[in-house]
């Protein structure tokens, strides 16, 4: 089972790097899952975008879309899902104030049956 973590970027280049690793470091603990991560530069005027093709250069299950203008957090998150190949999706926000270690939470909620789960 493969699970797509969409995050949608704007100014999160010092962000960003803590939010990937917090994903990594609760994947790893979840040996029984394969894992991507989506992130979407919404045409951050800081180095968003290079703070974001450093990381996919760096891993392989990473995927960058940059776009060209802003158009806000909804269309950078449905762009983010439009490329996800998961059989689960976990939205989160760039600034880790979503905390990903709680993802095996959501998960357990899927497997047990749910349709959609939303954390609050």
């Amino acid at each position: 089972m493969k699970i797509s973590y969409v995050i949608p970027c704007y100014r999160s280049e010092k962000t960003l790097p803590g939010v990937v690793k917090e994903i990594k470091d609760t994947m790893a603990g979840m040996p029984a899952y394969e894992f991507e991560i989506i992130l979407v530069n919404d045409c951050s005027p800081d180095n968003t975008w290079d703070v974001i093709s450093k990381l996919v250069s760096e891993n392989s299950n990473i995927t960058g879309i940059n776009f060209a203008k802003n158009f806000g957090q909804h269309s950078a998150l449905l762009a983010g899902i439009r490329e996800t190949v998961g059989d689960y999706v976990i939205c989160l926000d760039d600034d880790g104030q979503t905390p990903a270690d709680e993802a095996g939470l959501l998960i357990n909620a899927l497997n047990d049956g749910a349709d959609a789960v939303y954390a609050r």
